[in-house]
């Protein structure tokens, strides 16, 4: 009999029969490890010999939709949204005093604009494309602070900053924490962490090492895929300020269409472009012959569908000749 174990479903363990009290549940209660091990090697963790989950590297600015001007260090938004709160549910301590300064760009020019203020402000911001669905925008812009008090000082600045540079019109305003904590634990001001939610902050706070030890920021290179991906995502939301950036040509061709338009003049297109593509013959030799055609039809009365069977052949409309077909006269 083999001795490797059979993968099994974690929903199986999930309904195991636990009873309370013995070693058995302590051990159920203290395992972080079984929960949080396949999220952190998502995020590029290790288990260390020293039992500690670090990174062996860490990069920022690939395949993001956004420009981090500046980064807040005492954020560990890894650690606390996408392991504590989307595998633990609980929204961390860090995240309860998380406020955010939201600007709402409207076209690809102001934020562009936008970026020029954050870069100015040097403040803990970014911005980029929304590609969030259930974000009703197609830009955003974020500044980051730890208290409410540091989030009202920054909302003034940044609110003044706009309507200087980009226009009292465009939406600013302040926000506590992820859009998706709202989303799941309703409004913000009746958030909460019970004491199970402190125990295993604390615990994973041990067990992960966040520290990024060659994090260098975006360089010139991850910025230009950056900018790329917010041109291209203007050009397909019709955004009207896009040709100040790529040009006055659509960015990619339109495809043919063949809805308007008299449909024979249609046909005699496709026969003129078929020939040309598939033969290399001219479109006016392809007029040519077919005025000849015509010409043996209204002298001699030998028709389109007489002349298939003279050439050895009964069609010789290219429209409906099955492709690749050999006719041999």
């Amino acid at each position: 009999m083999s001795n490797t174990m059979l993968p099994v479903e974690n929903k199986v363990y999930n309904s195991r029969n636990i009873k309370k009290g013995t070693y058995y549940h302590k051990c159920v209660g203290e395992d972080l490890i079984s929960v949080i091990h396949d999220p952190l090697q998502r995020l590029g963790y290790h288990l260390s010999y020293e039992g500690i989950y670090k990174r062996f590297a860490h990069a920022i600015g690939v395949d993001t939709p956004w420009h981090h001007v500046k980064h807040l260090g005492t954020k560990k938004c890894t650690l606390d949204h996408h392991l504590k709160f989307d595998t633990f549910g609980f929204i961390p301590p860090r995240c309860m005093e998380c406020w955010k300064v939201v600007v709402g760009p409207r076209t690809l020019k102001e934020l562009f604009a936008l970026l020029d203020i954050q870069k100015s402000l040097d403040r803990s911001s970014k911005c980029g494309i929304e590609i969030r669905y259930y974000t009703p925008r197609l830009y955003g812009g974020y500044f980051y602070n730890n208290s409410l008090d540091e989030g009202r000082e920054c909302y003034e600045a940044v609110r003044k900053a706009v309507d200087e540079h980009i226009g009292k019109e465009v939406n600013v305003i302040l926000k506590r924490a992820c859009t998706e904590y709202e989303m799941s634990k309703g409004p913000s001001v009746g958030w909460i962490m019970t004491d199970d939610d402190h125990r295993i902050d604390t615990q994973l706070e041990v067990l992960i090492d966040m520290t990024s030890p060659n994090a260098s920021g975006q360089n010139d290179n991850c910025l230009a895929q950056v900018h790329t991906h917010w041109m291209e995502w203007a050009w397909k939301n019709q955004d009207p300020t896009v040709s100040e950036y790529i040009g006055d040509d659509p960015l990619y061709p339109g495809t043919m269409t063949y809805h308007e338009g008299d449909i024979n003049t249609i046909k005699a297109d496709i026969i003129r472009a078929k020939a040309m593509v598939k033969h290399d013959i001219e479109p006016a030799v392809v007029d040519a012959i077919h005025a000849a055609l015509r010409g043996f039809n209204m002298t001699k009365r030998v028709d389109f569908s007489k002349m298939g069977t003279v050439l050895g052949f009964e069609s010789i409309n290219p429209l409906f000749c099955g492709e690749g077909d050999n006719y041999n006269g």
